[in-house]
């Protein structure tokens, strides 16, 4: 989702003056940011004057404390929800076997998310014991690997779907079930490691109050040897490129492959239907079949669209001196917010262009309140003369 937001705390003894937008590290859901944790002192300038988007920062801080709790909960049981109506049996496909994956990453990186944002965003406002930084350090790191997870299942998503669609006859064989299953496995296992580099950098960092007893305990990433100063450059650019980049520039190309393939096949099934005629179950499964491309276009699509300008923004953080803190970190909020709606999302998706999905949550969630209301209709027309039993 957005980058490592770190915490406020990180370096906050040390500049017991400067504003709440100079010393909060923003995004955590992106990747993992080389430069959050506390300032360098010696290079750091404080700001008496906020820029536009510091003061955009300040301002969004307290809506995005509010919003990202509620979009986490909602989340969370939307795709529990994905889970419960893609693992049916009628449900069972390689691409729904790829959805309940794509929902269960989705689902962890909210279900982490949230009381990382009831914390740090009511809680632990100024000050943050040991408990809470060890909090921030395990999502700093458990939310970029899932996080991740999710970018690459839905490049796979989209590659099944391709292959699928542009291959009828082999598609089957090629996307089957479980390669399906070892395609989840590998995603896991590879990001995973490619997010090692990520997960090392950061160590709790102690800082006491002037004049008391008093400890407030942050996250930072390491840069005090050589090694170190190399991993975190190393780290920005696989997580900017690999984790970020490289996906979206895939789903951009797959999504046009998609739709493309899409009108293809739309050409060559009306051809058929001037020459031949189609039986009505050739159309059905035809516009089945346009109806799944479709929503996962539209899933593929939103992805690329929340995922892009993060990935383009964090190459800048490590490029351009000074954009990191002075444009990225301010944004943060706003991107995470952004990465929760795309991860809570999809729920809406496959119900809206799903009939399949549609028919299938209202048979395990509303069949008892649809058994009430039939049992009522059903004693309601015993009740009353119909025009049959008159005549």
């Amino acid at each position: 989702m957005a980058e490592m937001k770190v915490t406020a705390l990180t370096g906050f003894s040390a500049l017991p003056n400067v504003s709440e937008s100079d010393w909060f590290t923003p995004a955590l859901l992106s990747t993992a940011a080389p430069t959050v944790g506390k300032p360098n002192m010696g290079n750091a300038t404080i700001h008496q004057t906020p820029s536009d988007l510091e003061e955009f920062c300040a301002w969004y801080r307290t809506i995005h404390g509010v919003a990202a709790p509620i979009i986490c909960a909602l989340g969370i049981v939307a795709n529990c929800l994905n889970i419960v109506v893609l693992t049916r049996k009628n449900m069972v496909s390689p691409t729904n076997v790829l959805l309940t994956g794509l929902a269960i990453s989705d689902g962890l990186t909210m279900a982490a998310y949230f009381p990382y944002a009831i914390l740090n965003y009511h809680i632990y406002l100024r000050d943050s014991p040991l408990a809470n930084a060890k909090y921030i350090m395990f999502f700093a790191i458990f939310s970029v690997i899932v996080h991740s997870i999710s970018i690459w299942l839905t490049v796979s998503l989209a590659v099944f779907r391709y292959i699928f669609i542009r291959y009828p006859r082999r598609g089957a064989k090629l996307c089957s079930i479980q390669r399906a299953n070892i395609t989840i496995a590998v995603v896991c296992v590879i990001v995973t490691a490619v997010c090692i580099p990520n997960s090392v950098s950061y160590y709790l960092v102690e800082n006491r109050m002037e004049g008391s007893n008093t400890s407030l305990w942050g996250i930072d990433v390491r840069g005090d040897a050589p090694g170190y100063i190399f991993l975190q450059s190393f780290n920005l650019w696989i997580q900017a490129i690999l984790v970020k980049l490289l996906p979206c520039f895939l789903l951009a190309i797959l999504s046009i492959l998609l739709i493309k393939q899409m009108k293809d096949a739309e050409r060559r099934r009306k051809k058929l239907l001037n020459k031949n005629g189609k039986t009505d179950d050739e159309s059905k499964r035809h516009r089945k079949t346009n109806r799944t491309t479709r929503m996962l276009v539209a899933v593929v699509v939103l992805f690329f669209v929340t995922e892009t300008p993060q990935g383009v923004l964090q190459l800048l953080g490590g490029v351009v001196d000074g954009f990191f803190h002075h444009v990225y970190v301010p944004l943060g909020d706003m991107m995470d917010t952004l990465a929760l709606i795309n991860n809570g999302i999809n729920f809406v998706l496959y119900c809206t262009m799903s009939k399949q999905f549609r028919d299938t949550f209202i048979r395990i969630f509303l069949c008892d309140l649809n058994a009430d209301n039939s049992k009522r209709s059903a004693l309601l027309m015993s009740t009353q003369p119909t025009r049959d039993t008159e005549v």
